[in-house]
């Protein structure tokens, strides 16, 4: 006898109201273990082991290539180390080479300006004989007064010594003008560069010589000057200045050139 839909929905308005009725019909239709069995495609789950398989082969892979790119990556870092002890003694290096090129630098000033100063001393007759005549070398005739003024007391051995290490001491008498025939001595220093210190020392032996009755001159020469404000003080100090074998002040204004002399006049 086929069931009809009136008896499944009595049954189930059984089943909702009789909770016993129920309790009993889920024991006997799941006394026994509910096993569903899902059925694949051979030749589906086939294919799936081999991508498997090729998976497992590529992280294996991909596994060995992170092995070597650590590897890489510490030789890297090694050789970075190394290169920056490279660098860093290249810096080294480079600072010994930039004080070996200052040294260099200052030594050939002291060479260059060791030639300037026999330069003025074997041209000194031509440069200063526009306005001295019979031009000679000075130091014997400085030598003997600063001995007879150092027995008087009038200076001191060290101030003669400063005098007598002049790069310059030169005479003769005055060509022209109101001081005509009188004796003049140029004391005088030259570097390469003039700096201010050799017009220091040039004015204060000037100064040493005035005190023993010397008419003396301070002289500086060189092929440049440390600055352009430099130049100007010297002559402000109406010291006598060289460059090149160019003389200042200029002698074009006789009477300024006669009141730079007698400023140094004892």
């Amino acid at each position: 006898m086929a069931l009809t839909r009136e008896d499944l929905q009595s049954l189930l308005q059984w089943l909702d109201e009789d909770p016993q009725f129920r309790a009993e019909l889920r024991r006997r239709l799941l006394a026994e273990p509910l096993i569903v069995e899902i059925r694949l495609p051979t030749d589906w789950m086939t294919r799936v082991d081999e991508r498997l398989e090729r998976l497992e082969s590529d992280v294996g892979t991909m596994k060995s290539d992170v092995g070597t790119l650590k590897g890489d990556v510490g030789t890297l870092k090694g050789d970075v180390a190394t290169l920056k002890g490279d660098v860093a003694t290249l810096k080294g290096d480079m600072d010994t080479v930039k004080r070996d090129v200052e040294t260099l630098k200052r030594d050939m000033g002291i060479v260059k300006g060791k030639v300037l100063e026999v330069d003025y001393r074997t041209k000194a007759a031509s440069i200063f004989g526009i306005f001295l005549r019979n031009g000679r070398d000075a130091s014997e005739f400085v030598s003997t007064k600063l001995d007879e003024a150092e027995a008087k007391g009038l200076v001191t051995p060290q101030e003669s010594e400063f005098v007598m290490a002049a790069d310059l001491l030169w005479m003769g008498n005055i060509r022209r003008g109101k001081f005509e025939g009188e004796t003049l001595v140029l004391v005088g220093e030259s570097s390469w560069k003039i700096e201010a210190e050799d017009v220091e020392r040039a004015v204060e032996k000037a100064k040493i010589l005035r005190k023993v009755g010397i008419w003396a001159i301070p002289f500086v020469g060189g092929a440049e000057w440390a600055s352009p404000e430099l130049r100007e003080q010297a002559l402000k100090q109406n010291v006598l200045c060289a460059t090149d074998a160019k003389l200042e002040p200029s002698r074009s204004d006789p009477d300024e050139w006669e009141r730079f002399l007698e400023s140094w006049r004892p």
